[in-house]
């Protein structure tokens, strides 16, 4: 990543015991963000989608798809958690919005790995990832999320998110649009803990 203002303000995060480093992803970590994708794709997503749709997903091919996007000088903002030992434990990819009128910047996914859930991992990200989209000059954020995952809502919901639309994906899941219009408002919340 060349120097870039969205990316001056990332430190190492100790949240819950669990010390970690923010930071932009690099086309080094595509395999790894391929097996968290893949690997939560699998398990999370299953249910909400017909029979078969997730394990068309493959390490490779998903591994392909990051290298890309991180060889682009595209708009999208990758972050990773990445811990003492190198492991990458989850990633977040904002951009800005192109679905809602009134919110400029948005979360397009956010994946923790299972076993680093519920130690303020997936908050750190949805910081980064606001962060880097305000300093690109987004005033607002918006995301989608199956609405059948009440713990994915739940946590947007902890974040201050308001229920802004709803839709069904080509696959026929239904979602739903969480929105901040102040973006500074997430990244407070996010920094709050909790």
């Amino acid at each position: 990543v060349e120097a870039d203002p969205a990316h001056d303000w990332i430190t190492p995060h100790k949240t819950e015991g669990n010390a970690m480093q923010i930071r932009p992803a690099s086309i080094e970590d595509s395999a790894a963000l391929a097996r968290v994708q893949v690997d939560n794709y699998r398990a999370d997503y299953a249910p909400f989608f017909p029979a078969g749709y997730t394990r068309q997903f493959t390490y490779e091919e998903q591994e392909g798809d990051w290298r890309g996007l991180l060889a682009s000088a595209g708009e999208e903002l990758v972050y990773v958690a990445e811990s003492p030992a190198g492991e990458i434990m989850g990633y977040a990819l904002s951009r800005p919005a192109r679905e809602l009128p009134r919110y400029d910047g948005e979360l397009v996914s956010l994946h923790v790995r299972r076993s680093h859930r519920r130690r303020g991992i997936g908050r750190a990200l949805v910081g980064a990832a606001a962060e880097g989209l305000r300093l690109r000059g987004c005033r607002s954020l918006m995301l989608w999320v199956l609405a059948e995952n009440r713990p994915a809502r739940a946590f947007y919901e902890r974040l201050d998110g308001a229920l802004l639309d709803a839709h069904k994906t080509t696959q026929g899941a239904a979602e739903v649009a969480y929105g901040w219009p102040a973006i500074q408002r997430l990244i407070d919340a996010t920094r709050a803990g909790g």
